[in-house]
């Protein structure tokens, strides 16, 4: 990637950050506060899914 490309990156993620930081923090003081099950909701298949790469890869290299 060109100098040019990097920086005219660099200069959109922070137009990004200007832009959607404001409205983010909002978002984030008004959200509703998760309980417990929430939580076990949400853990539970993302830890399905590192035990299942975990399986994958544990079969691979045997």
């Amino acid at each position: 990637m060109t100098l040019w490309m990097q920086i005219a990156l660099g200069a959109m993620a922070l137009v990004a950050l200007f832009y959607f930081g404001p409205k983010a923090g909002e978002a984030v003081k008004n959200s509703p506060k998760g309980s417990a099950s929430d939580w076990l909701g949400a853990l539970l298949p993302i830890g399905g899914v590192v035990l299942f790469v975990l399986l994958l890869i544990w079969l691979a290299q045997s």
